[in-house]
Parts: structure tokens; sequence; C-alpha cells
């Protein structure tokens, strides 16, 4: 199984992706489908800005289009692209929403 994960930029002034990858190595949390399978984690990548529209992005769609072409096939977002009420940043929802009409599974969480 070939999986990405995408997290929001704002949260990369805290954020090391050492939670979401422990959770990926000890399959817990949104991980824990993947007990006993092998994972190969193809991409670990944060959006590009908030406010940017994703067509007029090059860069973002630069990245998803990689995510596509290197046989991801499920792509997990990560907790900080959700917000305390349950929604979803519109930003990383249109990047889903991309992924899903590419083919590719998504998961909203991560650890």
């Amino acid at each position: 199984m070939k999986i990405a994960i995408l997290t929001c930029l704002k949260a990369n002034d805290v954020c090391a992706g050492v939670a979401c990858l422990d959770a990926l190595e000890q399959r817990r949390a949104y991980f824990r489908e993947y007990a006993g399978e092998q994972v190969q984690l193809c991409a670990f990548l944060r959006c590009s800005q908030c406010g940017a529209d994703l067509q007029d992005d090059p860069g973002m769609m630069e990245k998803l289009e990689r995510i596509v072409s290197c046989g991801v096939e499920t792509a997990h977002i990560g907790i900080c692209a959700s917000h305390r009420d349950g929604t979803h940043c519109p930003h990383m929802q249109r990047s889903a929403d991309l992924l899903e009409e590419k083919g590719i599974r998504v998961v909203w969480g991560t650890h």
C-alpha cells in the first residue's frame, strides 16, 4: 500500500511530523487499518498556503500530480487540516477532492 500524508502549512510552526509518522509506524489512530500490512510512505507534504485557489497554485498542483504519478493509493490529511468544530480546511478540501477525482482514496486523519 502506497500512502501520502498531507498537512497544513500553518502547522509547520509547531509540527515536525513526529506524531503522524509515529502513528503510521505503530499502526494506531487513523493508520490502524494497515495493521499487518506493508505500507510505503511515498510523500509527506504541506499545503502551499491559505487563500490560494488550487487552480492558481502551480506549486500545489505539481505536488498533487506527483502524488498521483507515483502510484499513491491513499492520502491521509493531517488532523491539522480540520477545525475544532470538525469542518475541514476549504483549501485542503479542494486538494482532497482533486485526489479523489484522480482515484486516490482520502482519509481525514492521521494521529
